[in-house]
């Protein structure tokens, strides 16, 4: 009998490639989406769609049950504001109830979505590992505090009871499906002539569609009450924007710019967010995690869940062309 999955968040860039990975591998695919949002990125898929909130547990008791898994994606990302009581309540409590029902209803396994911030990052000589120790709390984000707060619980709940759970912590994706747009604005903004400057940080930067695979290897694959890091390339700023203005076939011109004068924009830039209550471009909690070296490894998860390696590149062209195709460039 074909397994049915019940994803969360599933028409987001992530959500939306998981799908397709899920149906590739051949499973029936129930799409929990959030009321009022638009599906456009899976509306041609052959899914059983459903609207709903995390937050309501028998929303989430009706339509999980009759699943054989579920993957969690929904969440709330933004960095700004630092500082939020109803990202908590999503991020901690909506991973609860998933969970809770999940374990009600006997389920087969739960993969849920983290983040790679719930680990210490390092160098490139010495990147961070799942067994790096959390050092999060120094920006002050309750994006970054309440994921790693939802994977503290899961992993408590798989200690006491033995809940079936496996966390892949993603680093920064780039790939296809991105409507926000997220982490493709910066390619837009390429393509725009509109980014002029990068700083001297760097991060590891993985495609998307790498990491919906290994979430859904991870339905079968992998070692219960275990994180994965889904990553690939630890990149400097500068080397990832060198790949992708190769990519677009666009000439380099960027220039840097020092940290100093990065965080005093953010600092100025998030001051007058607060006055007129909109969202900065450069808000300071982007300009605190752009200076570091996030650099991680993602060996864990290609060994165990056989996460492939996708080239950067590849993931560059996948997104441009998306936004290419869907208006916004």
């Amino acid at each position: 009998m074909t397994k049915l999955v019940f994803v969360t968040g599933a028409d987001g860039m992530l959500g939306s490639s998981i799908c397709r990975e899920l149906i590739e591998q051949g499973y029936k695919v129930k799409a929990m989406c959030l009321k009022g949002r638009a599906t456009n990125t899976i509306n041609d898929l052959p899914v059983e769609m459903v609207f709903g909130d995390i937050l309501d547990k028998k929303f989430l008791m009706h339509e999980m049950l009759g699943c054989d898994y579920v993957i969690h994606i929904a969440a709330l990302l933004s960095v700004w504001p630092r500082r939020s009581d109803l990202m908590k309540k999503v991020n901690i409590q909506g991973t609860q109830n998933v969970m809770e029902i999940a374990k009600e209803l006997k389920m087969e396994r739960m993969v849920h979505i983290g983040t790679a911030s719930s680990f210490g990052h390092g160098e490139k000589s010495d990147p961070g590992t799942e067994n790096s120790a959390y050092a999060g709390f120094k920006y002050g984000m309750d994006y970054i505090e309440s994921k790693y707060q939802a994977q503290l619980l899961l992993l408590k709940e798989y200690k006491d009871s033995g809940f079936p759970v496996i966390i892949l912590n993603p680093t920064f994706m780039i790939g296809p499906y991105d409507f926000g747009p997220s982490s493709g604005q910066m390619l837009i903004a390429i393509c725009k002539d509109k980014l002029k400057w990068y700083n001297s940080g760097g991060k590891n930067f993985v495609c998307s569609v790498d990491v919906a695979k290994a979430a859904v290897n991870a339905l079968t694959k992998g070692r219960l009450g275990e994180c994965y890091i889904a990553g690939n390339e630890n990149l400097t700023y500068k080397e990832f924007f060198l790949k992708a203005f190769k990519s677009i076939n666009k000439t380099f011109n960027m220039k840097p710019v020092s940290s100093t004068i990065l965080l005093s924009l953010g600092f100025f830039s998030s001051a007058i967010a607060r006055l007129n209550k909109k969202k900065p471009k450069l808000s300071y909690g982007m300009t605190l995690l752009a200076k570091e070296n996030q650099y991680f490894s993602s060996k864990k998860a290609v060994t165990e869940l056989n996460m492939p390696q996708t080239p950067i590149e590849d993931g560059i062209a996948q997104s441009v062309e998306w936004f290419k195709n869907n208006g916004y460039i």
